[in-house]
């Protein structure tokens, strides 16, 4: 859409650039009316002490010479945790001289010595260590062996084998050293490799077209090489969620899909889904409200899905962004696009646009901040807006994709700033 009218602010047109790279920061603490000095630091340990106490320390901003402060010491404690070593922290203080005396008691994690996998013979433990993410000496963090579980699970599924169960347990070696053995038991079930899969109750699409939306497949004889008739499960419930979505934006919205029956003789599953296709809806009325710069014969020269069409929520959704880009590139940049769908009989539904233009918006100015890979004016001249410009959002988009692709910055954002 073109030839929006209205009248116009000033945006300053800021870009950010985020950098990968490690940041320090330190601020001097305030130091409050009346509040003790710090003479000395002493690390505690409750247990065997597994992390130095130089590496504690080094994690906190409590130090002597400093005035103690309640808010140093509540974020000293969660940095601790956030290190992953720390089981239990205290942090207290207790009068020395003039000032006090602060006390760090920790009850440091055990460390992993060994890591053992039992039962693992279709695939071989040593590729699983590979695989999982724990490291010998790093702490035992329950969280951390939840994840290397699910990852043992997902290698097993990936390769078909459906009735994977692991458990894992962890031993003390020596208790006086803070070491510890890590095993996980597998039991690996059956392989399910899938010989086929067939649809019940699709009416108007056949079974090899729905067969097509999904990655799991029946075995072939290249299995060896494009992995079919493998059984994943998480990739089977995203393969039927695929085929509703297809349903779905063919005007089939209220399908149901779901898998029926496994069955086996011998050999390989055969995996029948169901399938309850339902009406096929269809676009009743087309309305809009709340537009004001441009006509409702140009909004309907935008939009794809007309009245009669086919009812697709991806195509609802599509055209929002058509229309949206369509009064971005005018300068609308508070503009909302509220697309709703409404049942209106059989097979019938009314969608409806509500659009909130706001202002058409300029360009002012455009800050860089945060480069310190390159020169200004190498960022400048990729950008695709200049001051006095309107201020066109699709052009803002593309710029970011521009600057992404020089390599130099992990992230790019830009936003506008009102300059009233």
């Amino acid at each position: 859409m073109t030839n929006f009218r209205g009248s116009g602010r000033g945006w300053t047109l800021a870009m950010l650039f985020v950098l990968c790279a490690p940041w320090f920061g330190a601020a001097s603490a305030a130091r409050a009316q009346g509040a003790p000095t710090i003479r000395s630091v002493e690390v505690q340990y409750s247990g065997p002490a597994t992390v130095s106490k130089e590496r504690i320390l080094a994690q906190i901003r409590t130090a002597v010479g400093q005035t103690y402060s309640d808010s140093t010491v509540e974020e000293d404690i969660r940095n601790l945790y956030k290190t992953g070593t720390i089981q239990n922290v205290r942090i207290f203080a207790q009068p020395e001289g003039d000032g006090v005396k602060v006390i760090v008691a920790v009850q440091t994690r055990p460390v992993i010595r060994e890591l053992v996998i039992d039962g693992a013979q279709r695939v071989s433990a040593k590729k699983l260590r590979k695989e999982i993410s724990l490291k010998l000496n790093a702490p035992v963090n329950e969280d951390d062996l939840q994840k290397a579980r699910q990852k043992i699970i997902e290698s097993y599924q990936s390769k078909g084998f459906t009735d994977i169960a692991v458990d894992f347990r962890t031993e003390p070696i020596d208790e006086s050293k803070g070491t510890a053995r890590v095993i996980y038991t597998v039991n690996e079930g059956v392989k399910g490799a899938v010989k086929r899969i067939e649809f019940e109750g699709n009416e108007h699409f056949s079974d090899r077209l729905l067969r097509k939306q999904m990655k799991t497949r029946g075995k072939t004889i290249f299995a060896f090489a494009d992995k079919s008739g493998r059984l994943d499960e998480s990739q089977l419930q995203q393969d039927l969620d695929k085929i509703k979505e297809y349903y779905q934006d063919k005007g089939y919205i209220d399908v149901e899909v779901q898998e029926l029956r496994r069955e086996r003789k011998k050999g390989p599953l055969l995996i029948t889904v169901g399938i309850k296709e339902g009406a096929q809806y269809h676009v009743n009325k087309l309305t809009f409200s709340g537009y004001k710069q441009t006509t409702e014969q140009k909004i309907r020269a935008t939009i794809k899905m007309k009245e009669g069409s086919i009812y697709s929520p991806k195509q609802l959704h599509d055209d929002a962004k058509a229309l949206a880009d369509g009064y971005g590139s005018g300068g609308y940049v508070d503009l909302v696009v509220q697309p709703q769908g409404t049942p209106a009989g059989p097979g019938l539904i009314d969608v409806h646009y509500k659009i909130e233009e706001g202002n058409r918006s300029f360009v002012e100015r455009i800050d860089i901040v945060g480069n310190s890979r390159t020169k200004d004016k190498v960022i400048r001249r990729e950008v695709l807006v200049k001051p006095g410009d309107v201020f066109d959002t699709v052009r803002v988009e593309a710029t970011k994709k521009r600057l992404e692709n020089l390599g130099y910055f992990a992230k790019v954002d830009a936003y506008p700033e009102d300059t009233g």
